[in-house]
Parts: C-alpha cells; structure tokens; sequence
C-alpha cells in the first residue's frame, strides 16, 4: 500500500477511482461509503477551492438544481452552504433510502441542529444525481 503524499488530495483521488471500479450488488453502499470521502474530508480542508456558486432551478452544473434541495430557515442555495448541510447530515447518519421494486433508487440527506430541532435542510437525489453530484464536488475540490 503506498502512501499519501498529499493528503486529502491523493485520497479524493484514490475515492473516485475506487467508486467507478466497484461493480457489485451493493452499489448504492459504495456510492454512499466513497461519498463520505468524497464530501466530508475534502469539506474540512479544502472548503475554500469550492467556487462561488448559487443553485438555481435550470443549472444542472452539479448534476441537481435548486429543486432538489429544501432549506427551512433561510434561502441561501450557494454552494458551499448546501456543501456544509450534506456533510452534516453524512456525518450524522441522516440518510434516508427512496426504493422502488426492493431496489435503491434514490436518497435524502438532511441536517438539523441537533437531534430534537426540526429539520433545516434537505436534498433529495437519485442514486445517479448523487454520483454525479459526488463526483463534481471532488473534482471542484481538486483545483488549485
């Protein structure tokens, strides 16, 4: 095994080539595994490569549009807060599964500020939004 010779970069790398190798019937579980390393550690380190960006309801840059995504108490779309509330609710556990015919179509991430508030955002994908979505984020990571 060799090693990092630049963290975290070197492991978003390592992610993205470990999620497009995997062929199995637990795809959604490795989607999900990869995308904590695609979300949350490049999140704490490397927040300030994400560009300026605002979702709106036509731009699919990311693979979602602002239709995609409900926040409670405010109505700030940019990207690096939608960023912040996904690596929340990864970290958290707050995935919920959508399925249709016992198969894993797509999923709902939300966050809260803590376990008895309400919700204060949520994003639903389909499992190929959020791949797309995943690897995009990386990538906007890697620059710089």
């Amino acid at each position: 095994m060799s090693e990092y010779t630049h963290f975290p970069t070197d492991f978003i790398y390592r992610t993205k080539k470990n999620l497009n190798m995997y062929k199995g019937k637990y795809d959604v579980t490795n989607l999900i595994n990869n995308c904590l390393g695609l979300i949350i550690i490049p999140k704490q380190q490397l927040n300030e490569n994400l560009p300026q960006y605002t979702f709106n309801q036509q731009d699919k840059t990311y693979g979602i549009t602002q239709n995609n995504i409900t926040l409670e108490s405010q109505s700030n779309y940019s990207l690096r807060n939608v960023i912040r509330h996904i690596r929340n609710g990864l970290a958290h556990g707050r995935i919920e599964q959508r399925t249709e015919k016992n198969k894993i179509v797509g999923l709902r991430i939300h966050d809260k500020v803590n376990d008895k508030a309400p919700e204060n955002f949520s994003i639903e994908f389909s499992t190929d939004e959020f791949r797309v979505f995943a690897e995009s984020i990386s990538d906007e990571f890697l620059i710089k």
